[in-house]
């Protein structure tokens, strides 16, 4: 099957069960992340992480979450995996909130990674407050603007997929730095139409 082939794929019960694990250590990494931050992100003011645990920015997503009420999520990565993606759908599905994903194209055609970026095309299609645009990108970077008129930004070396290399990190809360990055990704969005 090729990836642009988009006919709905059921879940099987390894992707079940490997959905559930998934889902229990991003909630265990979100406590820690909520651990580091120590609540509520203060304006303008930047948190530094360097890690060589295996953490990346769902977990930092999923804190926003369960933090915030969330109006938007940008995201641009270079990577991410079917969990990851599956975690998006969700929070789409269930928070109702616009997500802008830009992602490299080199994943849009390559067999390996066909089926995470499939789910993203598909599930896109069908939802209008989401928008999937592929590009050749290397940028790691998520924005979350928040009901309360937070404007939080996260960026860093690491992608929307597993990995304990040394990683580091920075989140904030800077409307600027917010609109700066919305931009170009907007712009980048609106020039693959």
């Amino acid at each position: 099957m090729a990836w642009y082939d988009l006919s709905e794929n059921k879940e099987t019960m390894r992707e079940y069960k490997a959905r559930i694990k998934y889902d229990e250590i991003i909630c265990k990494k979100a406590q820690s992340f909520n651990q580091i931050i120590d609540g509520e992100l203060k304006n303008n003011i930047q948190y530094r992480i360097v890690t060589n645990q295996s953490f990346n920015a769902i977990s930092v997503i999923e804190y926003l979450v369960n933090y915030y009420e969330l109006s938007e999520v940008y995201i641009a990565v270079y990577r991410m995996n079917l969990q990851s993606v599956n975690k998006i759908k969700e929070i789409i599905n269930s928070k109702n909130i616009n997500v802008v994903i830009l992602i490299s194209s080199f994943f849009r055609g390559n067999k390996t990674y066909e089926k995470w970026a499939k789910e993203l095309i598909m599930f896109s299609k069908n939802h209008p407050n989401a928008s999937v645009t592929f590009s050749w990108n290397h940028a790691k970077v998520f924005l979350c603007k928040t009901k309360c008129n937070k404007h939080i930004v996260f960026e860093g070396s690491g992608n929307l997929s597993d990995n304990a290399r040394i990683e580091q990190y920075m989140i904030e809360d800077n409307k600027k730095t917010y609109c700066f990055h919305k931009k170009w990704i907007d712009e980048v969005k609106n020039s693959k139409k």
